[in-house]
């Protein structure tokens, strides 16, 4: 009996088994087909791009953007979308433009006119209707024409000059030429209709003669009939329109410029022919008008001798302050007395031209230019010290530093002992700071000196050298920007070595910032290792988050008492102070890391607690990815504790 047990135990044990062994094998493809799914979601996932990940990521800004409280902030964030996204989906790129452009005029609407100090809702509503309408014409300059006229006009008790107004629709349509030359071409003679002359009107004629040259001859005739002697005297903005369309000289002889054409590029010749603006003939007629208005300016008895000579040449009525007599009112006589000073000024710095295509009348404007006193000014010298700057060796500018006004000297050698170091030159470096700059001047560039001598020679020895010459510094912010000075010349060719250097400045900048200095310090060091070694570049900078953070918090707290930075318990992105500054620092430096480590630069991006600074990091992140440029958003220099405003 037991052994029928056990073999009826054994059956069933077998039977189990076959049945069971289906059920196990139909597992084994579902298992496998999970795991394929999730190699090929990862694979695809490593294959997405920059552009790709950029623009996901953008989605995710504009969506987050609509949470915002502040209508300046979602207008910040639509416009720089728009623009972000113009290549990769004009027609949504349009619509964020016109969501834009819709809340900037509500903005506008709501703005208090009575803010005649210039602060406030107004300047935030004007400045982003400016740049709406600026950013906006990039793309479709007929499009921001249309949102310019459809948006409300700023109040005039604002803070915009009824000048302002005028110079941004000027700007508008002179990007319209470029694109559009029939519709500039509209605007112009409605200008000339007005008898009114904007520099504008020479963009415009120099983009008709690359897109539509008979239209670009009748504007050059109907000008030259317009800017008669009497014209250019009596209207300041002719004299000046005049010496625009003067200044770059004639436009070159058909025939020579398309025997040339081979040696240049399309692109290149268009661009040269869009800045000349006047053929030869028409050249000669209005440089004569030029002239014969230039020649009726006569000396001011009542200007100041000195700058601007004894005939107030600068084109001012009185005095080089500008400061007009009768109760700040000048005569007709006066205005014109003011022009023709300008035009013999613009005359002054076109004598090469005048003297090859109206060599005849030379002699008279040589003879004016000497009655007022202005062939003894120093504006030519300024210019040809400018050009001394931007290409002269160092020895050449030490030779005219010797020269130089005895105000401009210091400068000079200055940009000799560095213009040396270019050079490589550090004896030559040191030997001008010792003889010609003061010690608080010649300390740094004896430092730089010594750090350039040990880069020639790195290694690892050299560190102890490099090190002797850092305690020279006064500061610890000091001794940050000489060693990294150094790293940048070192990290090529000795990577190792330069590494070593940084990671001994983050020791003596300590790992919390203390002040704006410090941090933009850090943040220094964070920049020269992204190149060496991001992931320490990624570790610098989360701390440097947090702190953000914390000050932010702090912010927050105080608002409405010590500091005024909130409004309606949101960061303004525009105009946000010292704090937003930190933030724009941060994003820049994530935006640099993004096209190596884009998910961490993610995370570290998510970082931020508040919404609006973890937009615009996240903002500049993918201007970076997408090759773009990014809008800074405007500040009016008000810093942590509010209220403080600079340049404005």
């Amino acid at each position: 009996m037991n052994a029928i047990h056990r073999v009826i135990s054994v059956v069933l044990v077998f039977v189990v088994i076959l049945i069971s062994a289906p059920s196990y094998k139909a597992q084994q493809p579902s298992e496998q087909q999970a795991a394929n799914q999730q190699n090929s979601d990862q694979q695809k996932k490593d294959k997405t791009t920059p552009e790709e990940k950029a623009l996901i990521m953008l989605d995710q800004i504009i969506a987050d953007a609509g949470a915002l409280k502040l209508s300046e902030n979602r207008i910040f964030i639509q416009m720089s979308a728009g623009d972000l996204l113009w290549d990769h989906d004009e027609g949504r790129a349009r619509n964020l433009f016109a969501q834009a452009s819709a809340g900037v005029g509500e903005l506008l609407q709501k703005s208090d006119s009575t803010d005649a100090r210039g602060f406030g809702p107004v300047r935030t509503a004007v400045q982003l209707r400016q740049e709406l309408l600026l950013t906006v014409a990039k793309h479709d300059p007929a499009l921001a024409y249309q949102f310019l006229q459809q948006m409300p006009t700023p109040p005039s008790n604002g803070p915009r000059r009824p000048d302002q107004e005028g110079a941004l629709e000027q700007n508008l349509v002179a990007l319209i030429a470029a694109k559009d030359p029939a519709m500039a071409l509209n605007n112009v003679q409605n200008w000339l209709d007005k008898n009114q002359y904007p520099s504008a009107i020479a963009k415009v004629l120099g983009q008709l003669q690359v897109k539509d040259q008979d239209s670009a001859a009748k504007l050059s005739s109907q000008l030259l009939k317009r800017l008669q002697s009497d014209e250019l005297i009596s209207k300041t903005d002719a004299a000046r329109l005049s010496l625009t369309l003067l200044r770059p000289g004639p436009r070159p002889d058909k025939k020579a410029s398309d025997s040339s054409q081979s040696s240049q590029s399309a692109e290149g010749a268009q661009t040269a022919a869009a800045d000349q603006f006047l053929s030869e003939s028409s050249f000669r007629s209005l440089l004569d008008s030029v002239i014969t208005a230039a020649l009726r300016a006569t000396p001011d008895p009542n200007a100041n001798t000195g700058r601007g000579g004894p005939g107030g040449f600068r084109g001012r009525p009185n005095n080089f302050n500008g400061a007009a007599p009768n109760n700040g009112i000048s005569t007709d006589a006066q205005n014109e007395q003011a022009n023709a000073r300008t035009l013999l000024s613009g005359l002054q710095q076109m004598m090469p031209q005048v003297n090859q295509y109206l060599p005849e009348r030379a002699l008279l404007v040589n003879q004016k230019l000497n009655e007022l006193g202005m062939n003894n000014n120093q504006r030519a010298s300024f210019q040809q010290m400018g050009a001394l700057l931007q290409r002269g060796t160092s020895d050449s500018m030490a030779a005219a530093a010797g020269l130089a006004p005895e105000r401009m000297q210091a400068n000079i050698y200055r940009q000799a002992a560095l213009k040396a170091l270019d050079e490589g030159n550090t004896d030559r470096a040191r030997q001008i700071a010792s003889e010609h700059l003061d010690p608080s001047v010649r300390g740094g560039i004896l430092q730089a000196a010594d750090l350039k001598q040990s880069a020639a020679s790195a290694g690892p020895k050299q560190i102890e050298d490099v090190r002797r010459t850092l305690l020279r510094a006064q500061t610890d912010e000091e001794r940050t920007a000489l060693l990294l000075q150094f790293v940048n010349v070192i990290r090529t060719d000795n990577p190792k070595l330069a590494v070593q250097l940084l990671d001994e400045a983050r020791n003596f900048l300590g790992r919390r910032a203390n002040n704006l200095a410090q941090f933009q310090a850090q943040l220094s060091i964070v920049a020269a290792y992204s190149a060496l070694d991001p992931q320490r570049s990624f570790e610098l900078l989360e701390p440097a988050i947090n702190q953000v953070n914390e000050l932010l918090g702090a912010a927050a707290l105080l608002n409405g008492f010590e500091v005024n930075l909130f409004k309606d318990g949101e960061l303004p992105v525009q105009n946000g102070g010292t704090l937003m500054r930190m933030v724009g620092s941060c994003g820049e430096r994530l935006a640099a890391l993004a096209e190596k480590d884009f998910e961490r630069a993610q995370m570290t991006a998510d970082r931020f607690l508040l919404s609006e600074p973890r937009i615009i990091v996240k903002l500049a992140i993918v201007t970076e990815l997408l090759g773009e440029d990014l809008i800074e958003p405007m500040d009016n220099g008000r810093g942590f504790g509010g209220g403080r405003r600079r340049g404005q």
